[in-house]
């Protein structure tokens, strides 16, 4: 049996409006639209965080159980998790992407 790609969400508060805003001919945005292309193929391609170092801001506010998270260019994080949408099944769902300093903070890291 084929594998189908998975279907991958932005968050409408956190990275959508980041990601619009990016230019599209940019290495960021690119380096961000290839890395979705790999992880709707293979959702666990990132890093997997243990559940008890997911910062609970992602547990309260989107409901995950698990998180991952892979390296962009520049130092720059991609944070997913999978998920379950009511109207598709599983799914991806795409956190944020964070620069190193907004990824420590996030992470509690100093």
């Amino acid at each position: 049996m084929k594998k189908l790609p998975l279907e991958v969400r932005g968050t409408i508060d956190n990275f959508v409006p980041f990601y619009k805003k990016l230019d599209e001919t940019g290495k960021l945005y690119q380096s961000i639209a290839d890395t979705i292309e790999l992880i709707r193929w293979n959702p666990t391609l990132g890093n997997h965080v243990e559940h008890d170092k997911i910062p609970s801001y992602y547990i309260k506010k989107f409901k995950i159980t698990n998180l991952f998270r892979i390296e962009l260019i520049a130092h720059w994080r991609l944070l997913y998790a999978v998920h379950s949408f009511s109207d598709v099944g599983i799914g991806i769902l795409i956190l944020e992407a964070l620069d190193h300093k907004k990824y420590d903070l996030r992470f509690g890291y100093n």
